[in-house]
């Protein structure tokens, strides 16, 4: 759902989800291998780079997720340090694979990234930089090829920042092409939105705050609780207890603890 949306964060947040999902043995069901090889490719969506596998995967899933997901591992590798012509030829070469799995449309969503995480790479060597050099120095991997022209690559970077994915702004000179200047402190909101960014900051701090003070009651009286039914259970079984209850009083707590017990949080 989250990949249809387009939600790549919340997306990767699923799919690890399936990937440490408690095994035995390092083993690993189709599900988990399915959902590896989307994992490899909505990171490349989301951080332009292949990501390293979560610390709590097992190690012989690990293993297992490389052998199977390979072409996945090569596409995001030739991603990270390859060139535009060579990741389309991957891309056209696995074509099958993609068709087979699922995931032609993500494969698809991968060649159209790679030419913006180029341009937002620039930003590490340059603060200000011309359109015509924007052209000049990225490539299209959905051609493997340069646009057709800067007007192509200013169009593709005004919609980037339009959509929030290019902190920058276009200015135009009197003469000569457009500029492109990068901001280091990421995009600025107008007041209107920095204020209502700080209301709803603060109406979730009170909500949490409600919540982290119920949940202190909670453990403050069930934890008492909870240590007295594990007591009472030892003394059971050691045939010590007897029908002693709490403090002193006649009171057998055996036959409801386990209907108690239930929802507690150990």
């Amino acid at each position: 759902m989250y990949i249809s949306l387009r939600r790549w964060e919340r997306a990767l947040d699923c799919l690890e989800s399936a990937l440490t999902y408690p095994i035995k043995d390092g083993a690993v069901s189709l599900i988990m291998v399915e959902a590896y090889k989307k994992w490899v490719l909505v990171g490349l969506l989301l951080e332009g780079k292949p990501l390293p596998l979560p610390k709590s995967v097992h190690s012989q899933s690990s293993k297992a997720f490389h052998i199977i997901g390979k072409p996945y591992d090569i596409l995001a590798q030739i991603f990270e340090s390859g060139t535009a012509a060579r990741l389309k030829s991957e891309a056209d070469f696995g074509e099958r694979v993609w068709e087979s799995d699922f995931n032609t449309g993500l494969v698809l969503n991968v060649l159209a990234a790679y030419q913006k995480f180029q341009i937002r790479n620039l930003g590490n060597i340059y603060s200000k930089i011309s359109i015509q050099e924007v052209h000049n120095q990225t490539m299209s991997a959905e051609s493997g090829k340069h646009l057709p022209s800067a007007q192509a690559a200013e169009g593709l970077v005004k919609d980037m920042i339009t959509d929030g994915l290019l902190h920058a702004t276009l200015s135009q000179p009197s003469t000569g092409p457009a500029v492109l200047t990068f901001s280091p402190t990421g995009p600025s909101l107008p007041e209107d939105q920095i204020q209502q960014a700080l209301a709803e900051a603060t109406e979730r701090i009170h909500l949490l705050a409600q919540e982290i003070k119920q949940t202190d009651r909670m453990l403050t009286y069930d934890k008492e609780y909870i240590k007295h039914a594990q007591k009472q259970k030892k003394n059971s079984k050691n045939g010590a207890a007897g029908d002693q209850g709490i403090a002193g009083t006649d009171m057998d707590w055996n036959g409801e603890e386990e209907e108690l017990m239930t929802g507690v949080v150990f």
